[in-house]
């Protein structure tokens, strides 16, 4: 299969355009694929183009931009050229899968991944027919899919752990949320859930204890909204004094797990009459706006139900103009804002290293303001690497926005984009070494800080590379069990702050200054040479206490005149210790601890004594959700990095929605998301220029104060 660059699309093949198909061809085209849809039917290109039209009027597109993405044939050996993930949507006969999944087996790449939309047949049933059956699963939908954010992942007997992950990556780079079942049966979950409240409903309907009408009253009204926000059991817990399952449990049991409450005789004998009463009830329920109407009220009030009751709120629509899809456009981005500021830039490109699209990498500046200010407002970005997708649309949204009004007297600004763009381009936290940059400014003409924890935790820690999620299992046993032995803060900060001693493990601080350490230190001592004081911002992503928060690590230390100056700036409330620990531990579930060699100690100490330094390392945040932001402990993400890392297969189908999940990670493509992060970091940047203005006036000389390169035991 010819390798594609990380900015081209994937390539899907959708078999069967009926209901489901046709939805996922559109979606999968809204969502920046390459849909090759195979269908027998002649009606396939109409009914596709319809819904396309449809899908995208919902998510605020133009139909041309999906339906430019959509080709159709009725030959399946041409849809399947070339495809990385298949979509089998063919009519729910057991007969006719086993006939069709085998051949798409046969003639698909060897390592695309195969998916049916089932909503019966384990795919069990299917697999000893099939040349390559480990990469063979169930992805079922809900109708629709572009409504509906459900997918049921269900692997067979010989499906592979890695088929898994790379499937839900998959939906999940799609915007779908799939949910793995761990274990085969007809008709999966969903399916069996409103089966059972479908038979009652008809039971009651048919005894004539409740029209259809009041049914569907009482869902959605009912118990629809409930569970939409907080599920079945969540609800049920809410019903009982200390909220104890125990309690709940009891009660229920006392009631026979209410038996009387459902009917457990069969069903009534099935007449023509019973049927016409029932059709008729039914058609009273649709109106006369008809099923049109109930189409519309569907498809637009699904997704927001569903974003409402997500905390991630809601699902990606176009990113605002100050983001990019990767680091090249960022770059762009950036470079035409500074451009249009009139800006003096400079550029130092990263030796011996590309991006995955062959194209050299560079960290850029911008400088603006006299060459010989007093006070220099500096931001960077990309300092670890895929965090600067915020990062960098800060200072291009502040570039292209709020540059309008003059600096204050002897104030410039500086901004530093991509200080590891290797990191930034490839995806990952670390640079081209697997070196943590924010660990790497310690003076390695001495012994560097020890970590002898880390030392006994990672001799325990799995040293194989891959994406399954028994891999994530062993990882997370492993850090519980050093938790437990260790306790949570020390093991915490042994594994967070830093480590000298391990090039291939994580949050390794190098053995040697780095080419983007090296190069912020010369940028930042040249060019500010004539000032006496620096402002700080360092853009750093992602913790999840919701959109639009920030949390501030301060650079100096309380009671430091530099830590009053930035208390200052930006509120004592936002950078006090407490309030910091209290975020971070709410967003990750872990204490902050202490760290080693962070860049903005390595710049106070290269800028002494003429000038000093204040200001913090400023983390965006975002609501949590189910799959890359959640502040339960886990080692996902951790994961598929090194995985990344260690293949570089950013274009094989394996690496494509492992690149889309770990993008999400560091930078959420949700417009939600851009907006409250952007509206959050220009007055971080408008506080501290007024900060800055008022330093020069003062015209005061440095005041270096105390100079470290690790926090430890301060």
């Amino acid at each position: 299969m010819r390798e594609r660059g990380l900015g081209e699309e994937r390539v899907v093949a959708c078999i069967g355009a009926g209901m489901i198909g046709s939805a996922w061809a559109a979606l999968f085209a809204a969502r920046g694929c390459r849909v090759t849809v195979q269908d027998p039917s002649g009606a396939a290109r109409v009914r596709v183009d319809a819904t396309a039209a449809r899908v995208a009027g919902l998510l605020g597109m133009e139909a041309r931009e999906v339906r430019a993405r959509l080709s159709f044939t009725t030959n399946l050996e041409e849809a399947l050229a070339g495809a990385e993930f298949v979509q089998e949507s063919a009519p729910e006969s057991l007969e006719l899968k086993r006939q069709l999944l085998p051949r798409i087996a046969e003639i698909a790449p060897p390592d695309a991944i195969i998916a049916s939309s089932t909503s019966d047949y384990p795919i069990s049933l299917v697999q000893p027919l099939c040349r390559h059956a480990e990469r063979l699963l169930v992805g079922h939908p809900l109708n629709p899919p572009y409504a509906i954010p459900l997918v049921e992942v269900v692997g067979g007997e010989a499906t592979s752990e890695e088929a898994i992950a790379r499937a839900c990556a998959f939906y999940r780079s799609v915007g779908q949320q799939p949910l793995r079942l761990e274990h085969e049966t007809t008709g999966f979950l969903a399916n069996r859930l409103q089966m059972a409240v479908a038979r009652e409903a008809l039971q009651l309907v048919a005894r004539g204890e409740a029209t259809i009408a009041e049914v569907d009253g009482a869902l959605q009204s009912g118990i629809g909204p409930r569970f939409a926000a907080v599920g079945l059991f969540g609800g049920y817990i809410l019903n009982v004094p200390d909220h104890d399952p125990d309690q709940w449990l009891e009660h229920i049991a006392a009631f026979d797990f209410g038996a009387d409450l459902v009917h457990r005789e069969p069903f009534p004998e099935w007449t023509p009459k019973l049927r016409e009463t029932v059709a008729a009830q039914w058609r009273d329920r649709i109106g006369n706006d008809g099923a049109a109407a109930l189409l519309d009220r569907r498809d637009r009030l699904s997704p927001r139900i569903a974003a409402l009751a997500s905390p991630a709120g809601e699902r990606p629509s176009g990113p605002h103009p100050s983001f990019a899809a990767d680091y090249q456009e960022a770059r762009e981005k950036f470079l035409d804002a500074a451009a249009g500021a009139n800006a003096f830039l400079e550029h130092h490109c990263l030796p011996g290293h590309d991006g995955p699209d062959g194209r050299p990498l560079y960290m850029d500046c911008a400088w603006l303001g006299p060459r010989n200010a007093d006070v220099v407002v500096l931001s960077l970005s990309g300092t670890h690497g895929a965090e600067g997708f915020s990062g960098s649309a800060a200072q291009t949204h502040w570039l292209r926005t709020e540059n309008a009004e003059p600096l204050p007297p002897g104030v410039a600004m500086l901004f530093i984009h991509a200080v590891n763009p290797f990191g930034f381009a490839h995806m990952l936290r670390v640079n081209e070494n697997n070196v943590n940059v924010n660990r790497n400014f310690i003076d390695f003409t001495a012994p560097p800080p020890s970590n002898p924890l880390y030392e006994r935790i990672a001799a325990g820690l799995p040293k194989r590379i891959g994406l399954d999620e028994a891999l994530v299992d062993e990882w997370n046993a492993a850090l519980d069990l050093a938790r437990a032995r260790h306790g949570e803060r020390p093991a915490s900060e042994a594994i967070s702050c830093g480590q000298y001693s391990d090039p291939s493990g994580i949050e390794y601080g190098g053995d040697r200054l780095q080419w983007s350490s090296s190069t912020v230190i010369d940028i930042v001592t040249r060019l500010c040479a004539r000032s006496r004081h620096v402002v700080y911002v360092d853009w750093h992503s992602l913790i999840p206490i919701g959109d639009g928060n920030l949390i501030f690590l301060t650079a100096n230390a309380k009671g430091d005149p530099l830590y009053r100056r930035s208390a200052n700036w930006w509120g004592e409330a936002a950078i006090d210790q407490e309030t910091v620990g209290s975020q971070w531990a709410s967003g990750t579930s872990a204490p902050r601890g202490a760290t080693h060699g962070a860049l903005m100690w390595g710049l106070q100490r290269a800028l002494a004594p003429r000038t000093d330094l204040a200001g913090a390392l400023v983390e965006f945040c975002c609501d949590p959700d189910s799959f890359a932001n959640s502040s339960e402990p886990d080692t996902r993400t951790t994961m598929w990095e090194r995985w990344l890392y260690a293949t570089r297969a950013h274009t094989q189908p394996a690496g494509r929605p492992i690149v889309q999940y770990l993008r999400e990670a560091a930078s959420p493509t949700r417009r939600s998301y851009q907006d409250s992060a952007l509206a959050a970091a220009m007055p971080v940047y408008r506080q501290a220029i007024a900060g800055a203005g008022r330093w020069a006036a003062e015209n005061v000389p440095a005041e270096c104060g105390r100079l470290i390169q690790s926090d430890a035991g301060s």
